[in-house]
């Protein structure tokens, strides 16, 4: 059985569909990125603080870049994820689509990592860092709870494939929100840990959706 197979009419009918399915999923993942985004934007205000220079980055091509990056790759696993769940093919395909964006990013900061000096490769800013992963995966979080539990009663053929995509784009909707937070101008940083928040995200819809799926299959096979 897909995620297809759990259409059915509303009331009996019509041909209505449930609040998550295949036809759905793509409009619930966006419902779920807009409340994120949100209460992502509210925790900056109320907790992490705006950026001090805000006005004077936002005139800058990097505070766009570094926005624009984990944006692009919420797409690609928003197609990723929609494709995976409704067992249609490209959904691999739009995954290797973020790999390559994430690729792209890590090369350019290879790239600035070789002109640095030695002092600046051997004692990174980890303070910075850890806050930079905790903030992410902190906005992601109502974003995942969301997502995993609209799919806890979806029959889905690639559950962890899928839950990863799905997991891949709230972080991906996180990281474009902390950048309002986050003071970070180089590629090193964002391309090295916006990119790990990101795919830390994705492990943890994996997990979920995974988790969620053996959990119905043993309650289905207990009645």
């Amino acid at each position: 059985m897909t995620i297809d197979d759990t259409v059915a009419p509303i009331g009996g009918v019509g041909g209505g569909a449930p609040i998550w399915s295949a036809a759905t999923l793509p409009w619930r993942l966006a419902e779920a990125a807009a409340a994120g985004a949100l209460a992502g934007v509210l925790m900056i205000l109320v907790w992490l603080d705006l950026r001090p220079d805000l006005p004077l980055a936002a005139t800058q091509t990097f505070f766009w870049i570094k926005a624009v990056y984990p944006a692009a790759v919420a797409l690609c696993a928003l197609a990723a994820a929609t494709l995976l769940a409704r067992a249609r093919r490209g959904g691999f395909r739009a995954m290797a689509g973020a790999g390559a964006l994430a690729c792209a990013m890590l090369i350019a900061a290879a790239v600035q990592a070789s002109g640095a000096d030695a002092e600046a490769l051997t004692a990174p800013d980890w303070p910075s860092a850890a806050a930079c992963l905790g903030d992410i995966l902190v906005i992601a979080a109502p974003m995942l709870a969301l997502v995993a539990a609209g799919l806890r009663d979806v029959d889905l053929e690639r559950p962890a494939p899928t839950g990863f995509a799905c997991g891949l784009f709230c972080g991906g909707v996180a990281a474009t929100v902390d950048g309002l937070h986050c003071w970070q101008g180089t590629y090193t940083f964002v391309g090295l840990w916006f990119t790990l928040a990101m795919l830390l995200s994705g492990a943890v819809g994996a997990g979920a959706v995974k988790l969620l799926a053996r959990r119905r299959r043993f309650l289905a096979a207990a009645e």
